[in-house]
Order: structure tokens, then C-alpha cells, then sequence
């Protein structure tokens, strides 16, 4: 599979049309897999770890084995056959065992392998053991420019130790003329001052392939008032429903959380609304077209009531969302 930075492959995933609204879609060739849900940092905003979060969840991390088992499942029946990402609401680096489960992905012949990291458990033997087992990309989430800004944002006094791991990254990949696309993220708010992006674009720009500036998504928090007051870019307050809209995780990707249950999108990891548990069956082609699933993609098909559900307050789902999309 071609470079893919991560701007391209989160553009074509969540952007894209999908034409093939029905109760059965064919089996997704998107697959994201949690290996853990823990995390080595509380940023402010993070609807998962944050201040604001509203899941109260039991830290949890998926077997080595069953990881295995699960890919095995997914390459039989042809899951994932695009991409395999590891990412949710943990931190990737957390699991012991990350390189050896990149390494037996390749193996198994998927394409293109993914992550999502902070960076700063991204040492220089993590990052080139799991480029070294086969990595294809990986975007850091750096969410500040200056170490004392880091430490606010993040939670965290690991600024220092991020801008090393990559630029430990960088010289790995042309030293060993390795074919990764690498990216680095950054969710804007109020806090980070006017001149946030230009800081951050001289930091790395000459190290990673591209930078995302997020403007910050305030959903889920647990006091959405103080929220916005506090990180707020944009008045959300005005968005509408937009009836228009289809959403295309639910006929085009499957996710998977470190409990083990196949859940409908990354907005519900800690939650009561997961659709299979592979603990009880380990069938993922039973879960793609269970109930669970069919029950949500009638909103979208038939304009069922959503009452009760995860899309119900979902924010990509009202008009003004667009101004939340990536730079």
C-alpha cells in the first residue's frame, strides 16, 4: 500500500460517501482494534482520561492470544483488509506486547498497520522495535508547543521527552530509508495562544510528514458549559441536526475495545451500547450483521428514532460540524 499520512486515510474514512446503506453492507476493510484503555496522561479536554470525562471504566487490556485469534478471524473472513489500526482511548505503548502483535499483523498479510500516540512512552527501542515488526504509520498527538503549555494541556511533564522520541523517530526512518508516513496532530483551544501553529510547525515540520490542527470537539464532557467556557473555538451552541447526514463508520469500519466487544464507533468505548461480545464468540462476521449493528444503521437508512443510542447526541451528526474538521 502507498505512503497514507494520516490526514489522507482519516479524511477517506470519516469523510467519505458511502454509497451502500443497507442492513448488510459488505464486511469493512477498516478494522481498529484497542489493545488497552489505559492512558499515561489526563489531557483537559479528553472526553476518555480528562477532567470532564463522563465513563467511569475498570482498566483493561486485551491477551496477546485473543489478539492474535481475533486478527486471524479477521484476515479469514477478509476484515480489515485495508488498514488494521490500534488505537482508541488508550496509549498503544502501554502494551507490553505491541511489536510482536504488528509483527504477526505483516505476517498475516494485512496491508497497512496504524497508531495513535502521545509519544512519550515512544522511546528509542519502542519505536524501532515496532518499526522494525512492520509499522506503516503512526500520528503523535502534541497538543502544545512549549513544555509548560505541555504540561497543562497533557497533564503531564513530558514535552521534552516527546520532541526527543520523535526526532529519534525521524532519523530511524531515513537512516534505514523505511517507507512510514508519520504525522503529528494538534487539537486547538483557547488556551494555547495565537501563535500555537506556527511554533508548533517549527518544532516539526522537518520531521513528520504533515500536521493536523484540530479544532477542539466538545462532546460527551461532563460539564459542557465550563467546557466550552474553558477550551471552546467555536459556538457549538447554533448547530443543528442535519438530517442529511450519513454516517459512515457504521457500514465501513469495525471497532473493537479491550474488553473484547465490538462496539459501534470510537465515541463508545466505556460504554453499555456495544453490539457483539467476541469473549462469548469470537465471530466477526456474526457481529457485522447482528442486531446491535442493524439497529443503529436504520437511523441512517430508515430515519428510525435514535433515542437511547450513541448517535443520539453524536456531534458530527448536527450542521456547524464541518467547522470542526481538520485543517
Amino acid at each position: 500500500m502507498s505512503k497514507q499520512t494520516m490526514r489522507e486515510h482519516m479524511k477517506e474514512r470519516f469523510g467519505k460517501i458511502n454509497n451502500d446503506l443497507s442492513y448488510n453492507p459488505p464486511l469493512p476493510n477498516s478494522l481498529n482494534i484497542e489493545l488497552n484503555n489505559v492512558c499515561n496522561q489526563k489531557c483537559e479536554f479528553c472526553g476518555y482520561h480528562g477532567k470532564y470525562k463522563t465513563w467511569d471504566f475498570e482498566p483493561s487490556m486485551l491477551k496477546l492470544d485473543f489478539v492474535k485469534e481475533i486478527l486471524k478471524e479477521a484476515k479469514r473472513v477478509g476484515i480489515g483488509e485495508k488498514e488494521v489500526g490500534f488505537y482508541l482511548s488508550g496509549e498503544v505503548f502501554l502494551y507490553p506486547d505491541f511489536a510482536e502483535v504488528v509483527a504477526y499483523t505483516k505476517a498475516l498479510g494485512f496491508k497497512y498497520t496504524f497508531i495513535t500516540s502521545n509519544g512519550a512512552l515512544a522511546t528509542p527501542e519502542r519505536i524501532k522495535a515496532v518499526l522494525d515488526a512492520g509499522l506503516d504509520s503512526i500520528r503523535f498527538s502534541v497538543n502544545a508547543a512549549d513544555r509548560e503549555t505541555y504540561k497543562t494541556i497533557h497533564g503531564s511533564d513530558d514535552f521534552d521527552a516527546v520532541v526527543r522520541n520523535i526526532t529519534f523517530m525521524h532519523d530511524y526512518i531515513q537512516e534505514n530509508n523505511l517507507n512510514v508516513a508519520t504525522s503529528i496532530s494538534c487539537v486547538v483551544t483557547k488556551k494555547q495562544g495565537p501563535d500555537l501553529q506556527q511554533k508548533v510547525r517549527e518544532l516539526f515540520a522537518d520531521k513528520v510528514d504533515d500536521i493536523l490542527f484540530i479544532p477542539v470537539m466538545l462532546d460527551n464532557l461532563s460539564d459542557m458549559d465550563k467546557a466550552k467556557e474553558e477550551f471552546g473555538v467555536y459556538d457549538q451552541g447554533e448547530m443543528v441536526l442535519n438530517k442529511e447526514f450519513k454516517c459512515p463508520i457504521l457500514f465501513n469500519t469495525m471497532y473493537i475495545n479491550s474488553d473484547g466487544h465490538v462496539i459501534p464507533c470510537c465515541n463508545a468505548p466505556y460504554t453499555d451500547y456495544y453490539v457483539y461480545d467476541l469473549n462469548k464468540k469470537l465471530d466477526l462476521e456474526e457481529a457485522w450483521y447482528s442486531d446491535g449493528y442493524k439497529r443503529l444503521r436504520q437511523i441512517f437508512i430508515d430515519d428510525a428514532d435514535d433515542k437511547g443510542t450513541i448517535c443520539e447526541k453524536c456531534i458530527l451528526r448536527f450542521k456547524g460540524a464541518e467547522r470542526l474538521s481538520m485543517d
